[in-house]
């Protein structure tokens, strides 16, 4: 199989047409998304496909460092941004970036069915290629999974450099202990921030329970000393942008839902869909989503569905709770809430949504209903809202 060739400077050229629809070509650049962060399904020669639309690509890079376009390979994930719709006409230094979920050394490979380990994380891909050896540097690209897990898109070997030194892994933060600065990353890579800078962007730089972040760092026996953790979101996505993922939450009402625990998307009547309707936005659901700004949300203008992934079992992990608050926590952002089968912790980020003239402060005696994910064993609140609202 081909290496990545990392080499220097950034530079490229993205030419794009083509659409959603795989009936017909349209060079029409107008129905080309401003920005797209997707998988790449297919490579011909300097021409990339992703999510159904064509570009035709000068360079791509990975953490700074050219990538040469022969190496680019299908299903790896990637970014384009938002200069892609002017660069048919513009030799502008438009970006084609390279998103992999974990970058790291891999061990304990078998290729007789698909398992191995890359930073101690185990995982599995039946098309890992026979040429991908223990000790290779590799980039992988998935999806999240129903239990904190990963389900592996590709992986791709490359050729490691002093610029790519660091490993990197993201995933959901839970068993978070802000005195120790440790937490575990997805279902059980133990990570130390203790001397990690915190990128959370317009946020307080604390870390929160069932945030979606991305690590870089060291791995030291089997801890990930993290030198930088960055809380990934969707938060500055520009108008006109289309994003796949897979739903990881839907309200009750299936007004909104969350992508790939990332971020929140409202739909309404204006909402379009292709591939199925309203009905089919449920957890599990691999989509494509166009979004754009309105009242600062992200609104859903269109959705793709894909396919659903059935080889998990979402709806475990899709809990509601009701009941009396009892109290809060403020230094762990949780509260603890009476349900009929017990007291129950329930975390809460600057993800989670407060309807009915609720907040965080004013929860402790209130009757509510809280909308919960369950990441390693704990409840993560999506929303909360009064119970007898509906």
């Amino acid at each position: 199989m081909r290496k990545l060739a990392l080499i220097t400077a950034i530079s490229l050229v993205l030419a794009g047409c083509g659409g959603g629809s795989s009936e017909s070509s349209n060079t029409n650049e107008a129905q080309t998304p401003s920005s797209i962060q997707g998988t790449i399904d297919s490579v011909s020669g300097d021409t990339i496909v992703v999510n159904g639309y064509s570009y035709k690509v000068g360079s791509a890079n990975y953490a700074g460092e050219e990538v040469a376009i022969a190496d680019l390979e299908k299903n790896m994930m990637v970014s384009i941004s938002s200069n892609a719709r002017s660069a048919s006409t513009h030799a502008s230094g438009t970006q084609v970036g390279l998103e992999p979920t974990i970058v790291g050394l891999i061990a304990n490979t078998n290729h007789a069915n698909g398992t191995f380990e890359v930073n101690g994380i185990p995982l599995t891909f039946s098309a890992l290629s026979t040429e991908i050896e223990d000790g290779d540097w590799v980039m992988v690209s998935s999806l999240p999974t129903a239990n904190a897990g990963y389900k592996v898109l590709s992986v791709v070997k490359f050729e490691h450099s002093n610029l790519t030194e660091s490993v990197e892994v993201e995933g959901l933060i839970s068993e978070l202990n802000s005195n120790a600065k440790t937490f575990k990353l997805g279902a059980n890579l133990s990570v130390d921030y203790s001397n990690a800078h915190i990128d959370n962007e317009d946020y307080s730089s604390e870390l929160s329970n069932g945030l979606w972040v991305e690590v870089t760092g060291s791995i030291t026996g089997s801890v990930l000393t993290a030198n930088e953790v960055e809380v990934e979101d969707f938060d500055e996505v520009s108008n006109d942008t289309e994003i796949e993922g897979i739903i990881t939450w839907v309200a009750n009402d299936q007004s909104s839902f969350d992508l790939s625990y990332k971020g929140r998307f409202v739909v309404n009547n204006s909402t379009r869909y292709e591939d199925g309707n309203k009905s089919n936005l449920t957890v599990g659901a691999e989509v494509e989503v166009t979004t754009k700004k309105a009242n600062g949300d992200n609104v859903a203008t269109e959705i793709e569905f894909e396919r659903d992934d059935d080889t998990q079992d979402w709806n475990d992990n899709d809990i509601d709770l009701e009941g009396i608050v009892q109290s809060i926590d403020e230094s762990a952002l949780s509260f603890v809430i009476q349900t009929t089968s017990g007291n129950q912790t329930v975390y809460v980020n600057h993800n989670t949504r407060y309807e009915d003239g609720l907040t965080f402060d004013t929860l402790t005696n209130q009757r509510v209903e809280a909308e919960t994910y369950k990441v390693n064993n704990q409840y993560i609140a999506s929303e909360i809202e009064a119970e007898d609202n509906d």
